[in-house]
Formats: structure tokens, sequence, C-alpha cells
């Protein structure tokens, strides 16, 4: 008996099987691959993900046969991922969606596609500054400011995010943060030329400031009046409401100095006003020079101050105190 013949044969007939495994496995992976494009034509992306994901397992114990359906796979389930994202978005599941766009961003750096990376990269950042708006919305404050502290710290030049921060923490009584957030909205919106967002951010924060300092002063507590009263000229230089409040402030701090120069601030701002409405600022100019000594000066602006609801006041200063001639 020929035993080289026999064991020639039978190693053929291993490899031939061996060819007609792989053909079977090979055409096997395909199948399963085309249930994943039919997922995708179906609108079924989950589903799709898994089949590409099966089939690229299965493909890629197959060598240089499997290697066209493994490449195939790798360029649909990023995109699919950031697709199950946008659904979510819009269905406003919120949670899902930005765990959907951390897939695509993961996947798009794995399988190398940098452009569905960036989109959902992105993205997510809104997503989160959205969600903080919901927690907002439902007073739940801490965290709304969790979420936009995350929207900010993924994109760090997203002054949405820092808006969001300075409304909580005006909910929360934390005005210096309050201040900074509203800074910083303001200083981002700039730099981008976002022109609308900047003015939302200068009037929102002039009025809560303003609002802010005003119950301050009803509190005497003038110091933090002050602090809150100067952010407000800040974020609005000419908000002429603001510098009586400072005046009014100063003066309850025995700054006489400081208050008369807030109340000409407010007289110039307000230079086109009528007569009732700058008869405060000299009021409280006046109530300043009285208190240094300076009655001729004091009468000249209490006269100035003789105009709508300080008529009585004024004269009083003017008739009974000073008695100005």
């Amino acid at each position: 008996m020929n035993f080289s013949k026999i064991k020639s044969f039978f190693m053929l007939a291993a490899i031939m099987l061996a060819f007609s495994a792989t053909g079977q496995d090979v055409n096997q992976a395909a199948d399963i691959f085309n249930q994943g494009n039919q997922g995708v034509k179906d609108n079924n992306y989950q589903l799709a993900i898994d089949k590409y994901q099966e089939a690229m397992d299965m493909a890629s114990q197959l060598g240089p046969e499997g290697e066209q359906i493994v490449a195939g796979a790798k360029t649909q389930i990023p995109s699919l991922y950031y697709k199950i994202g946008i659904a979510d978005y819009k269905d406003k599941n919120i949670d899902k969606a930005i765990g959907e766009f951390e897939k695509a961003i993961e996947f798009g750096n794995k399988y190398n596609d940098p452009e569905t990376a960036a989109k959902a990269a992105d993205i997510i950042p809104k997503l989160y500054y959205s969600q903080g708006n919901s927690y907002y919305s439902d007073e739940k404050y801490n965290e709304a400011l969790e979420s936009f502290g995350k929207s900010a710290k993924l994109s760090p030049d997203y002054s949405r995010a820092y808006w969001g921060m300075a409304l909580v923490y005006n909910k929360i009584d934390d005005t210096e943060k309050m201040k900074e957030s509203f800074g910083k909205a303001l200083e981002l919106a700039e730099a981008a030329g976002d022109t609308d967002m900047a003015e939302k951010v200068r009037s929102n924060a002039s009025k809560l400031l303003q609002s802010e300092g005003a119950k301050r002063l009803q509190a005497k507590d003038w110091s933090g009046a002050l602090i809150c009263l100067k952010a407000t000229t800040e974020f609005e230089p000419d908000n002429a409401e603001a510098y009586y409040y400072i005046a009014l402030a100063n003066n309850g701090m025995k700054q006489y100095d400081e208050a008369i120069a807030a109340a000409d601030k407010g007289l110039e701002v307000a230079a086109s006003e009528s007569a009732d409405i700058k008869a405060k600022f000299y009021y409280e100019k006046g109530n300043a020079l009285k208190a240094q000594g300076n009655n001729e000066a004091a009468c000249e602006a209490y006269n100035n101050a003789k105009y709508g609801q300080f008529v009585q006041n004024a004269e009083y200063e003017l008739n009974t105190v000073l008695k100005c001639n």
C-alpha cells in the first residue's frame, strides 16, 4: 500500500473542506451584513448596528476573505449611532441622545470616521445645555448647574452654558457667581460676534443685579447693594436708575463724595429726561452735600429736586432744615 498517496489524499481533502467552510462562513457573514443593510432601510438603526457588529465579528476571523465585510461595517456604525442620537433628541429623550452621541464619538475615533465624531462632539454641549434648561424649568437647580457645567467643560467657548449657570446662581442667591457667569457669557458672546446673545446677557444681567441691589438697599445692606449696583453699570453703563441707587447706598455708608459722583453720573446719563426724572438725583446729591456741611450747594441741589414725587421732601429741606434763601 502506498502510504504517501493516502497521506496526500487526506491533506487535499482537508484543504478542500477548509475552503468550503471558509466560503460558507463568508456567505453567512455577508448575509448578516445584508440584514444590517435592511435595518438601515427600515430606519431600525439599532438592529443595523447589531447586525453589522455581528457580521464584523465573524468576518474578522476569516482573514482576507472577510476584510471587505469588516471595512463596510466600520463605515456604517459611527453614523448610525449619530442618527439614533438625532432621533432621541427629536423625541426629547436627552439623556439617551447624549449616550448615543458619545458612542458616535467613540466609534468614529475607533473606526476612522473623524467627521461623524466631530459632529457628535459639537452637539453634546448643546444637549447638556438643553438638559440644564429642563432642570431649571423644574426648579431642580443643582441638577441644572451640573448640566450647564458639563456643557461649559466640553465647549469652553459656549456662551449659553455660562448664561444658564448665571440664571441658576440668581435663583440660589449666589450673587458673586451670578455676576462672574454673566461676565463670562458676555465675553464669549462678544468674541463670537453673537450680538443678539451679548445684548440678551447685558439686559438680563443688569436687570437681575439691579433688582438684587434694590433688595439689599431695603435691608440697609449698603455694601452688598453697592456690589450689585456697580456690577449693573458694568453690564449697562447707561443705566441711570442704577446710579441713583448707587448714590443712595453711598449716602447710607456716609461715603458722600462717592454719592455725589454717582448722582452726577446719573444726571449725565439722564440729561435728556424731564425734570421729574432728574429730581431724584438732585435730591440724593443734596443729601450728600448737606452731610458734608456744604449748605449752599445743598440748597441748589434741593431746589433742582422740587419736581414730581420729590417736591415735598425737597421743600422740607429747603424751608425747614437748611432755611435756604
